[in-house]
């Protein structure tokens, strides 16, 4: 069927409609302003790869301008001129050479600049003038080689400077961009290289010390003298200087700056000399030349204008200056001072004499000269200046320096090639020296292969190879001097640990010993580790662990069974398997026939007490006190309780069984220890650890979710250690320093049998020890700590350890409540009250509960077949982890975080006057319960926090309500930064920033004023982590050393307005600051307390004055009949966990042990404390460790004497070294973070999250000297999470430029999920969002995009050649999410390749109709069809032609008319006169 004309007409209609709708898609809106050849899309005007050579006139409206990838070479003034919307300006990869001054006037919106890969050698000083919002500028890659000083000072929201790749040279003319970046370290991220000179090539142009830019201070060559001169002539004062740069002069006329521009008769020549014309009677005074550059300024003699005749007492031109100079050093006093006559001098030392020394000369023109200069030389030195009329005088210090030294020098060392190495080197002096890495000649700097932590103190070598191989050495310097120190690296090859043969079998003989061997060989030399039934052994009891070697003493039946060592290195782990078969006839003890029954009686007992305490705590129709809540809070967590509950029956089972031999005199039992060793047989008491329940509660830890653990804490603290998993875990026992002391050997504490004596004598009760010896009604306010010293110490230790109360409050044999009885039987252990007490007079004791305590802790029976001392658990993780904000479960932390939104926050309370969150209420502990200590107010819920004593007091509450501030603002913006992150990537990370910050305030602001300098050296320099240390908590830390704290209490809690004095409800006695949360919503929030913490003095530490009597009188007695007695408690507990005496420890920590009190002088320096514990104890063998330590003198500059020292320190020694997350271990963050981290400080703290406090001192565990020391908040720098970004470079969520990960918002970050969250294919559940192509900047490009590919692929090959099984995986996801979203992106450019081929293919088919014959005809304004080079007129005035299908029309051109009114005439165009 034929085609029609009329069909083809429509058909090409068709067509022009299509193409013109496709191009007005393309181009909306600006086609008719759009530059040639460019691409405008909205306001983005794209115009790259054109080979412009001019800037191209673009629409006012544009917000984005691209010219890239051009030819321009200059930018004239006023080039954007008109663009007043521009945000955005890319004019890199060109080859610009010049910037006019104005070339950017007329941008006062301009927020991005990018200028690098250009040919810029320098910029005028105003050329960024008119850029008020300038955020981003990018000058790298080109060759810059000096700026001119100020060229930035117009951008004050510069936030990103790159001068990197330039030819900078890094003098003294470039000090002042130095310190402009050093300055503006904290809000603007800059890289800046030096290339020049030689010395400093590549160096970050911020770590150039002042010393590096080799600038000159001026020196004054020629001095000013003194002139006399006569009313009305003329006076010269003659000043030369050099310096580099060459310095300017000026001049100072009696300490004011001369303006010599405002005063007609005074001249400054060229050579610096000053000329006064005419001189006249105000002329007269003291003159002074000050010679300036940027190096710095010096200053002339003082001089003085005179006329002739006049008596003038002695005035100074110079006073001495105070100097600093190093041991062997020269130094010179330099006096001067005018007078008429003129003056003499003479110089004093401290007031005294100089004596005949001949290294010091007094000149007699007021100069002394002190050569090789003395530590003794230190002091004051006197200037005298004497004349008829006076004589005057001026003090000036000489301090001497002394030079560096190394005190732990770097080792040699050999590593696995392929494996980081660190260096240390110790080195101090005065002053602190710099200390910088050498290998052979070359300074070594932060990069690919080495990276210096800690100042320069550590040097890790971050991949070890053959060509890194040689000597390293440390150089410290100083002003004082520089000394060094070398070690060698040798790098050896890696080796599989291999033993020679797999199994062994070996034999052994009841009650004899054994020992069991392994070696194997590899390279790094292995580590060994024994297992049985797969828990790791470790020495305890009859089992000793040595590198290779297992030895086993009485060997019993029991032992028989197999015995692994494994032995590991950083390139695999190898087993051999023992064999161990004992042989011999099993043993019968007394007590095997009474074990069946035994067994059930105790279940009985102790199900029974159980469950009563239980009913009476949680019973939900029952009103609970705060008596209740503090049973609550200390009653152990379900995870603990059934290990706890197995112990006690074990412990009762045994109890029983002791009674029934004991009753039927089979036995003699009396006077043994050990008597519980030979109760009942191995195998019997195997029986009973089954039983009880002991065995059934063993559990494993899986660490398996590598990816996780390797990045984040587990809550419980499990998983720190890969190895020894539990290390450092919440509910896992105390650890001791010495073996416990229990009368039987077993289990009941010191003073539980009230008849035994000690050393001939019984032992004091706790309550007359507190109150005659530790109680005191005085106290002494601190003159240097402020009482947040104190609390901080509670809130940390509340971050350490818990040892939960036992798990009844009642007797196990007949349910009587342990306050309502003066016997001592399991689990109560009351405290006497001695006859003479001068407060309790109707009672004969304080009720006491001990300490829950717990079984399969691989120190027990069941592991061993004996009967092991009693341990107590710590229901916390022993980290300094948060957990007193997170809890020490995932269940706490379940209840803590707020789900809902999946923010990553914690969940808040009510809102405060000012806007913000008090803590949430706590409505699940117990049901209806009342946490006002005071009977007489409202009902108020207790607080909920991740440590349940959080109510205890006001000040702990208020510390815990500002941590969860804390947390949530930096979740918060880590969201804001990072908004593909789900929200437990962002609480994990912000549990770590936490948990460092913790950290850092914890070792750098408060441990030194606890432990004083000896305690931090004892410490040691931090190594890094260390798998071999086991940081969990001591039982002598948690129960005596770390109670020091309650001597720093005060007996008032400090509440103080903005202008710190007390608020209109008052200071509150200590008593009733417990249990009192409605104060905090009804008295003012909590800024009073914070400001009552950092601006009131702690107690301080004093002979005689222990604890105020609000702890030892009036503890809760609000909330008991009898007020309870802190001290007391503190002494029982000791006794209840088995704690040795005093005199054990001070042989432990290194001191002599004490054989009569007279020995303890050096320690209990006091005489009136020895004097009373000689009449408590009697022997010294008998004092309880809390009452020594805290009895003994403070040392210098501590809180604590040595032997709480020894335990404090190494305690956090311990918890430093044994973390792997500890924040200072390289690795846990990046070096950019971990500047951030030290940065913080509680002051930061304190003003990002109270209520509204604006001022607060730069240490708040200082106090102040007056109202002036508080400083604003303004200037404490807040933490930068930025470095916490996960962008690319040049990525910002700001004008156009997003995020790239804003582009995949439907992502969550499941690999770093907590592990139960995580789906069981991460990958399906991706949802990528198509990205903005017209927004994404040079960094993804195609060329770069497969640079970052190709990179990710090479990193992939190397993780996978290194790293184990589980971490390929953890790369390989990596790797998956990162491909993900490149062919997300690779998607959307191949949609828009496709569209712009489709379109070429309709042009090319259109020209080509176009060129057809019927195309080259013409249609005019009414629709005629006009041939081609057919013409017509228009109108009189207009003429057109059809040329191959295009109307071309024009105008006829009038001459000009000479008459002043011209007519126009019908049917003519022109007008005629």
């Amino acid at each position: 069927m034929g085609i029609t004309r009329r069909d083809t007409a429509m058909s090409w209609r068709g067509v022009m409609w299509l193409l013109c709708a496709v191009m007005w898609w393309l181009v909306p809106h600006t086609v008719a302003q759009c530059p040639p050849r460019c691409l405008c899309f909205r306001t983005n005007v794209r115009c790259m790869f054109l080979q412009l050579e001019h800037i191209p006139s673009v629409p006012p409206d544009t917000t984005v301008l691209d010219l890239r990838f051009n030819k321009i070479k200059t930018i004239p003034r006023g080039a954007f001129a008109g663009l007043s919307s521009l945000n955005t300006l890319l004019l890199n990869n060109n080859e610009i050479e010049k910037i006019e001054s104005g070339a950017f006037d007329g941008l006062p919106e301009l927020r991005y600049l990018y200028l690098y890969k250009n040919n810029l050698v320098s910029l005028e000083s105003d050329v960024f003038e008119a850029l008020p919002k300038l955020e981003q500028l990018f000058l790298h890659s080109n060759v810059i080689s000096r700026l001119p000083k100020g060229v930035f000072s117009h951008t004050p929201h510069l936030r990103r400077l790159r001068l990197d790749s330039n030819a900078l040279v890094c003098d003294c003319d470039m000090m002042w961009l130095a310190d402009m970046l050093k300055e503006k370290h904290g809000y603007t991220q800059a890289a800046a290289t030096c290339e020049f000179p030689q010395n400093l090539q590549g160096r970050s142009l911020m770590t150039i010390n002042k010393d590096d830019f080799r600038c000159e201070k001026p020196t004054i060559i020629m001095e000013p003298r003194d002139v006399d001169v006569t009313f009305g002539n003329t006076v010269y004062f003659t000043c030369r200087a050099e310096g580099k740069p060459v310095p300017e002069i000026l001049w100072m006329h009696n300490n004011n700056v001369l303006e010599i521009s405002d005063e007609e008769r005074f001249s400054l020549l060229h050579d610096g000399t000053l000329m006064i014309e005419d001189a006249q009677d105000d002329d007269r005074g003291v003159y002074e030349c000050i010679a300036r550059n940027t190096a710095g300024e010096t200053h002339s003699n003082q001089v003085e204008l005179r006329y002739f005749g006049e008596r003038v007492a002695p005035t100074f031109t110079r006073r001495p200056q105070d100097l600093t100079a190093v041991e062997s050093q020269s130094v010179q006093f330099v006096c001067r001072a005018t007078g008429h006559p003129r003056p003499t001098f003479s110089w004093t030392k401290n007031l005294a004499q100089i004596g005949l020394d001949p290294r010091l000369v007094d000149h007699g023109d007021g100069t002394l000269s002190i050569t090789n200069v003395q530590a003794d030389d230190r002091g004051d030195y006197q200037c005298y200046a004497s004349n008829a009329v006076q004589t005057i005088s001026a003090t000036a210090r000489l301090a001497v320096r002394s030079r560096p030294v190394i005190s732990l020098p770097p080792a040699d060392t050999s590593a696995v090639e392929g494996h980081p190495v660190n260096f240390t080197c110790g080195a101090s002096g005065d002053p602190e020296p710099t200390v910088t890495w050498m290998r052979g000649n070359s300074e070594i700097q932060n990069g690919r292969e080495f990276e210096i932590l800690s100042d320069g103190h550590v040097l890790v070598v971050r991949q070890t190879t053959r060509a890194l191989q040689g000597v390293y050495t440390c150089r410290a310097d100083s002003e004082a001097g520089s000394i060094t120190a070398s070690a060698r690296l040798i790098v050896a090859d890696n080796a599989h640990p291999t033993f020679s043969q797999r199994s062994d079998t070996m034999a052994a003989i009841v009650g004899t010993d054994i020992t069991l061997r392994c070696f194997a060989t590899g390279q790094p030399e292995p580590l060994y580790e024994w297992m049985r039934d797969g828990r790791i052994i470790q020495s305890r009891n009859r089992m000793t662990v040595h590198a290779g070697s297992l030895s086993i003493s009485s060997i019993s039946l029991q032992d028989t069974g197999r015995y692994d060592c494994v032995a590991e290195n950083v390139v695999g782990r190898a087993t051999k398997s023992i064999f161990l078969q004992v042989q011999g006839t099993s043993v019968s003890r007394p007590g095997d026939r009474f074990v069946s029954n035994a067994i059930v009686e105790a279940t009985n007992r102790v199900n029974s007490a159980v469950n009563n305490t239980l009913a009476q705590l949680f019973d939900r129709n029952r009103h609970h006190t705060v008596t209740d809540l503090i049973a609550a809070f200390r009653y152990p967590s379900p995870e603990a309780l059934e290990p706890a509950r197995a112990e006690e029956i074990f412990e009762q089972t045994l109890e029983i069984i002791y009674q029934r031999v004991r009753d039927g005199h089979n036995f003699d039992l009396d006077g043994h220890e050990s008597s519980y060793q030979e109760l009942v047989s191995p195998a019997h008491l195997h029986m009973i650890a089954n039983m009880s329940g002991c065995l059934r509660h063993t559990h494993t830890t899986d660490c398996s979710e590598s990816c996780f653990h390797r990045q984040y804490r587990t809550l419980d603290g499990t998983c720190n250690n890969l190895h020894n998993p539990a290390w450092g875990a919440s509910n896992i026992p105390f650890e001791r320093l010495l073996e416990p002391i229990y009368e039987n050997g077993f289990n009941t504490p010191v003073g539980w049998n009230r008849g035994k004596l000690y050393n001939g004598l019984h032992l004091p009760s706790p309550r007359l020890v507190s109150s005659l010896l530790m109680a005191t009604p005085e106290i002494t306010n601190d003159d240097l700590y402020t009482h947040m010293l104190m609390q901080w110490g509670q809130f940390l230790d509340h971050d350490l350890d818990l040892s939960p109360q036992a798990i009844s409050f009642s007797r196990f044999s007949d349910g009587t409540r342990c306050n309502e009885t003066c016997e001592n039987t399991n689990p109560c252990f009351p405290i006497p009250v001695p006859n003479s007490d001068q407060r309790i007079r109707t009672h004969t004791c304080l009720g006491f509960t001990r300490s829950s305590s717990t079984c399969n802790t691989g120190s027990t029976s069941l592991f061993y077949n004996t009967v092991a001392p009693r341990q107590q658990l710590n229901a916390i993780t022993a980290f300094i982890d948060g957990s007193n904000v997170y809890g020490s479960t995932l269940d706490e932390s379940t209840h803590l975080r707020e789900l809902n939104r999946n923010r990553g926050l914690m969940r808040v309370g009510p809102l405060t006057n000012g806007g913000k969150r008090f803590l949430p209420f706590d409505e699940s502990t117990l049901a209806h319960a009342d946490c006002q200590i005071e009977p007489t107010k409202r009902h108020v819920p207790c607080f909920r926090a991740g440590d349940h004593r959080a109510n205890e007091q006001l000040a702990l509450t208020t510390m815990h309500t500002l941590w969860m501030r804390q947390h949530n603002q930096i979740a918060t913006t880590l969201l804001q930064l990072n908004n593909h992150w789900d929200g437990n990537k962002v609480f994990h990370e912000a549990r770590k920033v936490m948990g460092a910050i913790m950290q850092h305030i914890t070792y750098e602001y408060w441990l030194p004023k606890i432990l004083g300098p000896k305690g931090i050296a004892m410490m040691g320099s931090y190594q890094g982590y260390d798998a071999n240390v086991n940081p969990s908590i001591v039982n002598e830390f948690a129960t005596a050393a770390f109670r020091f704290g309650h001597s720093l209490v005060q007996p008032v809690i400090f509440r103080l307005n903005e202008s710190f004095q007390p608020i209109e409800e008052g200071n509150l006695p200590l008593h009733r600051a417990f249990f009192a949360p409605y104060r905090l919503m009804e008295e003012g929030g909590i800024d009073p307390l914070l400001r009552g913490l950092f601006g009131a003095a702690a107690k301080k530490r004093m002979p005689g004055e222990f604890f105020n009597v609000e702890l030892t009188e009036k503890l809760f007695v609000m909330a008991n009949a009898i007020g309870q007695d802190l001290a007391s408690l503190n002494i029982q507990r000791g006794r209840d966990h088995g704690l040795p005496h005093y005199n054990d420890y001070r042989e432990l920590c290194g001191m002599e042990r004490a054989a009569s009190f007279h020995d303890l002088r050096n320690e209990i320096q006091h005489r009136g404390t020895r004097d009373k514990l000689e009449a408590l104890y009697g022997h010294p063998d008998n004092i309880d460790l809390f009452i020594g330590g805290m009895s003994e003198t403070p040392m210098d500059a501590a809180k604590v004497g040595p032997t709480f020292i020894c335990i404090i320190s190494g305690q956090f020694q311990r918890l430093r070294d044994g973390d792997r997350f500890f924040y200072e271990n390289p690795g846990v963050f990046t070096p950019e973070q971990l500047v951030e981290i030290k940065r913080t400080s509680m002051s930061q703290v304190i003003c990002q999250s109270s209520d509204n406090i604006n001022r607060v001192q730069r240490d708040v565990f200082l106090r102040v000297e007056s109202d002036d020391d508080y400083i604003s908040c303004d200037n404490f720098p807040r933490l930068d999470l930025r470095m916490w970004s996960d962008c690319c470079e040049d990525c910002r969520r700001r004008g156009t430029f997003n995020s790239f990960a804003s582009h995949f918002r439907g992502r969550r970050s499941v690999d770093q999920s907590y592990p139960e969250d995580r789906p069981v294919d991460p990958r399906l559940a991706d949802r990528v969002e198509m990205p903005d192509l017209y927004n994404v900047v040079e960094e993804y490009s195609d060329e770069s995009r497969m640079d970052r590919v190709n990179n990710i692929s090479k990193n992939a090959e190397e993780v996978k050649s290194e790293e184990e099984v589980e971490e390929e995986r953890c790369s390989k996801e990596d790797v998956d999410i990162m491909d993900s979203r490149i062919e997300g992106m690779e998607a959307a450019m191949m949609e828009m390749n496709n569209l712009v081929q489709h379109m070429q293919k309709k042009i090319k088919h259109l020209h080509k109709k176009l060129k057809g014959g019927r195309a080259r005809h013409c249609r005019d304004l009414v629709g005629r069809l006009r041939r081609h080079g057919h013409r017509w007129s228009k109108d009189i005035c207009t003429s057109c032609i059809c040329r191959k299908g295009q109307v071309e029309c024009s105008a006829m051109s009038c001459p000009e008319t000479n008459c002043p009114n011209p007519v126009l005439v019908a049917g003519q165009c022109c007008p005629k006169c």
